[in-house]
């Protein structure tokens, strides 16, 4: 276990392999399964249109798109 800071906020926690904070992570959980619903309804939609859409940034649908 070491001491380590959360990618998205900075906060300070303890982890053994996550780069997020429990907060954090819960919150990527919710914005992925909004994202893949969105596009699992609407298959043709844009980059931009997913964003609009769901108000998860770009950042976050790309990352999720690289998984």
């Amino acid at each position: 276990m070491t001491l380590c800071n959360c990618e998205r906020c900075g906060q300070l926690f303890i982890t053994k392999f996550e780069k997020r904070c429990k907060a954090c992570s819960q919150l990527q959980l919710n914005e992925s399964h909004k994202v893949k619903d969105f596009v699992r309804n609407h298959p043709h939609a844009t980059l931009i249109e997913v964003y609009h859409q769901t108000g998860v940034s770009l950042k976050t649908i790309k990352e999720l798109m690289r998984a």
